[in-house]
């Protein structure tokens, strides 16, 4: 395999279950990196959130947000995003199919959260400021919002032309961004920016929003504990992200 760059999802790839990353893992990107490979991660955090697993790793690529922010060597290639009006419009019909519901909203100025309790100071997500939305008028890289019922989510989105919708599997918070804020769209940019081939890029991936970026890349490998969506878009599975699936994979079939 002539792979010259790795995009690897975090949360149930990289990621064990603990959130945490084995050091096997990160001496087999230490390699790659050696062996001139491109290290990116895509995740559906921000920076922030992701920002003490982004130090472990040092990927040269970041493309976070779920795709709406991208980083190529520390320059920014896109950054897309909602409207004030449409982000309020969002919000008000979240809260009127589920007025108990978590929502949070990652925008330039802050991550904002209506939460119960305030995050711990040891939470990937300490940093979030609290708001009730009652007035909130910023531009948003994404919202994500609680909803017992995907079809809501659904109904939410077709209000907004210019929005797309997604789940995560096992949980009922569900992602809205702007149309083309999805990880393929940001790879597709940066693969483009250094010259790299989609061919010559191996994606890892577990989820919904890594599909589409798997099946753009000349491999695309599921995880052992990916959704069955994902292992069918996949060109192999690996082990899961318990057992370093993930490194195992790139020791035999990649640094071989």
């Amino acid at each position: 395999m002539d792979i010259r760059m790795i995009v690897t999802d975090l949360d149930g790839t990289l990621l064990r279950s603990d959130k945490t990353i084995s050091e096997r893992t990160l001496r087999a990107f230490e390699r790659c990196r050696e062996n001139g490979i491109v290290i990116g991660a895509a995740t559906a955090r921000s920076e922030n959130s992701a920002r003490k697993y982004l130090d472990m790793l040092a990927p040269n690529i970041i493309i976070s947000n779920g795709g709406a922010t991208a980083r190529c060597f520390g320059e920014i290639v896109c950054k897309t995003m909602l409207d004030p009006q449409t982000v309020l419009g969002i919000i008000e019909m979240c809260m009127r199919f589920q007025p108990d519901g978590d929502i949070t909203v990652e925008t330039d100025s802050g991550y904002y959260w209506n939460y119960k309790e305030k995050p711990p100071s040891d939470s990937d997500y300490a940093y979030a400021i609290y708001s009730d939305f009652s007035d909130f008028d910023r531009s948003a890289y994404k919202i994500t919002a609680e909803l017992e019922n995907e079809e809501d989510m659904r109904r939410i989105a077709a209000e907004f032309p210019s929005c797309e919708c997604l789940s995560f599997t096992g949980e009922i918070w569900r992602r809205f961004a702007a149309v083309g804020a999805d990880k393929v769209s940001a790879l597709k940019k940066i693969s483009e920016r250094l010259g790299i081939s989609a061919e010559n890029i191996a994606a890892f991936g577990d989820d919904y929003n890594d599909v589409e970026m798997m099946k753009y890349c000349g491999l695309g490998v599921a995880m052992g504990n990916a959704v069955a969506e994902a292992k069918h878009a996949a060109d192999v599975i690996c082990g899961t992200n318990d057992s370093d699936g993930l490194a195992e994979f790139i020791e035999q079939k990649i640094l071989n």
